[in-house]
């Protein structure tokens, strides 16, 4: 199994939304990379929500729930927020599946993630 994930930041309407679209896998091997290139715009007080697009993440293992949920507590302590977009069937199957729905939520494009981080 390949573990490659690239990870490009997108422009957002308003610079205190950061939209991070991830590609390929995210396992125990890619978070390295990930949390290198998130730690500065998680410490970053000026950014009030962080957008995952997950259209082009074809895997998620325990490791990359693990980081999800850190990153949203990371946040939420702040009173900012984690939100997902355009997560694939089966990544979605596994983010539903432990519960993760349930405290970061979901929308169908980063637009729409977009106005639920206002």
């Amino acid at each position: 199994m390949s573990t490659q994930l690239s990870i490009a930041f997108g422009e957002s309407p308003d610079p205190a939304v950061k939209v991070v679209t991830l590609t390929g896998e995210m396992d125990e091997i890619s978070l390295e990379t990930l949390k290198n290139q998130m730690d500065p715009v998680l410490n970053d007080s000026a950014i009030k929500a962080v957008i995952f697009d997950l259209q082009n993440l074809s895997f998620i293992n325990s490791k990359g729930i693990g980081y999800l949920v850190a990153v949203h507590t990371h946040l939420a302590k702040d009173h900012r927020k984690l939100l997902l977009a355009r997560a694939q069937e089966a990544v979605m199957d596994v983010i539903s599946l432990v519960g993760l729905t349930s405290i970061i939520p979901h929308f169908e494009s980063p637009e729409k993630a977009f106005q639920g981080a206002l």
